[in-house]
Parts: structure tokens; sequence; C-alpha cells
């Protein structure tokens, strides 16, 4: 695949080493995402925090993620079956880190995203960013496609969230479909999706 400038693009595995570079892809690639800007409305506190969310809401991504290597354009960061979170101490940094008008609600909204997990082993998708000054150009969909024929081989469901509309679309053009609409008190709506292996 070509990307639009018509540069070729390749895609390497996630490791330790290249935890600045992908730091850098999420954290641009994330400063529109409706969910995280509520979390986070003031740019500093942003800037400030989003780090520890990777490290907190991420998991261990260095063992199953993927970014694309032609210029740092793009990252995707999946955890796969039998990898766990530990999600008491992701609630603990989203309640330190959130202003405080917003705890009741932010706790509300990261339970109700483990109501929609599959109860089967799955793989999730945690992060897809691209650079802003490459989104809407296929750089998301050519890092789902490269996921999803990992986890098609592995003959796992993978399941993710789509924070915004246009995200839902773009997933829902790679297989997956929505379970539900939640929003919970001022947040903005988001979308539980479920995309089952393709043969």
């Amino acid at each position: 695949m070509q990307s639009a400038n018509g540069d070729a693009l390749s895609i390497k595995a996630i490791d330790l080493q290249d935890y600045s570079r992908v730091l850098a892809i999420l954290t641009t690639g994330f400063t529109m995402c409706p969910l995280l800007r509520w979390l986070y409305p003031e740019p500093r506190e942003y800037l400030q925090h989003f780090n520890g969310v990777i490290k907190h809401y991420c998991g261990s991504p260095y063992s199953s993620g993927a970014y694309l290597n032609h210029g740092d354009k793009g990252a995707i960061l999946w955890d796969t079956a039998g990898e766990k979170r530990d999600n008491t101490s992701m609630m603990e940094f989203l309640l330190r880190s959130v202003p405080a008008h917003r705890r009741s609600e932010t706790e509300r909204v990261f339970e109700t995203f483990g109501k929609y997990h599959p109860h089967q082993p799955h793989w999730y998708v945690t992060m897809v960013a691209i650079d802003p000054i490459h989104q809407r150009s296929g750089l998301a969909g050519h890092l789902l496609r490269h996921a999803t024929k990992i986890s098609d081989a592995a003959r796992r469901p993978v399941h993710l969230e789509a924070t915004s509309p246009h995200a839902m679309r773009l997933y829902a053009q790679q297989g997956w479909s929505v379970l539900t609409e939640v929003q919970v008190g001022g947040s903005p709506p988001f979308f539980p999706m479920l995309r089952q292996p393709k043969a």
C-alpha cells in the first residue's frame, strides 16, 4: 500500500525502544478525541496526563501492538486474549487526574466500558491514532487490516470502543458491528463494537 503522497507504507511491531515514538503519535493523534478531551479539556492537563492514560489504560501493548514505520504517521495498540490490565490502578489514576467535577461520571464511563466486553476470550483494541496531518487518508484502515489479519489467524473476536461517529463508521468498514450507543451524564457518546473472526 502507498500513502496519499505516494510513499510506501510498512508496519513494524512495537517494542519498548519505540515507546517515545509511539507516545508522540498517540498524543498528537488523540488531540481531537471527544472522550479524551472531555476527560482533559485543558491542553496543559491533556499533555500532562496523556502518558499516564496510555500506561494505565493500554496495559502492556509492546508485545502485541504495531505502528506505521514509515514517517511515524499512525499507531495501533491492542491487548491479546489473556492479557490483563490493572483496572483498580487505572481508575485511581483517572480519578486523581481528571477535573473534580468529572470524577463521578468518569468512573461510570469506564465501568460501562467493562460491561460490554465479551465474556469469551477476545482481543481488545485500546488505541488507534493517526497524526492529524495524515488523517482521513486511509492509514487507519491500513493499521486495522493489519491487526485483524492477525486476530483472524488466531480466531479471536476483537472488541473496541468508537469515541466518535466517524470512528464508528471507519471500524464498521473493517467488519466491526455496533453493540449499542452509550452516553453517561455529560460525556460524549461512545459506541462499543465487536468484530467476529473472518475465515
